[in-house]
């Protein structure tokens, strides 16, 4: 189960058990999610959900005042559990039941990710055929040498985009915009569910998405 908890100046004002499909958030009495306040617009955001594997996309609706997540502005967010939603002066919360304890990294992840070696998705370079195995929950993209998946170059910033883990679905996010945009199969996107063969590209460089036995 995954739900909304929704506090002002560290009161909860109320929860709410996210559905599958759409979850709209405003200041419309008829919006599941309802804060009844100036601040927030009346048809504020939606968060897109798929309950069955626990993957929850926000979505702002071009908000005179802006959504945010974790204290950054955000369009479209895939969300995390503990994440913390900023509309006006409202703090929503996002939580999930802790049905598995998040794994370390590396091949220990793998294993307790239930991924056996040599069976985990990889993304494969375009230009060197070089492919890197994805093995954790987040696995990170960007210019900085501790990213996962490294783009020499200024196009991409730290921590320019990741790969979640959500279940047995693998979703990619943009997180920092930048000069470069994120693209799947040559389309912008913001947060993109990934299948077998998708082609990504960020900084001008390409990667196709690769699933075991897919």
């Amino acid at each position: 189960m995954a739900k909304i908890v929704i506090r002002f100046q560290n009161q909860i004002l109320g929860e709410t058990v996210l559905q599958p499909g759409f979850n709209t958030i405003g200041r419309l009495p008829t919006h599941p999610i309802c804060i009844e306040n100036l601040g927030i617009s009346r048809h504020h955001a939606f968060i897109l959900g798929d309950v069955d594997e626990k993957i929850f996309i926000l979505e702002d609706l071009q908000s005179l005042n802006g959504t945010y997540v974790n204290k950054k502005r955000v369009h479209k967010c895939l969300l995390r559990p503990n994440d913390v939603i900023t509309i006006g002066q409202h703090a929503l919360e996002y939580l999930e039941d802790p049905a598995k304890t998040k794994p370390a990294s590396g091949s220990d992840t793998a294993m307790m990710l239930g991924v056996q070696p040599g069976m985990e998705p990889m993304i494969e370079s375009l230009e060197t055929g070089k492919a890197i195995p994805i093995v954790k929950e987040t696995t990170l993209i960007g210019n900085s040498s501790s990213d996962d998946v490294h783009i020499p170059g200024l196009m991409v910033g730290k921590g320019f985009a990741s790969i979640n883990r959500k279940g047995t679905v693998w979703v990619i996010n943009l997180l920092v915009k930048r000069f470069s945009l994120l693209k799947v199969n040559g389309e912008e996107v913001h947060s993109a569910r990934l299948k077998n063969g998708d082609i990504i590209e960020a900084g001008g460089a390409k990667f196709r998405f690769i699933l075991p036995g897919g």
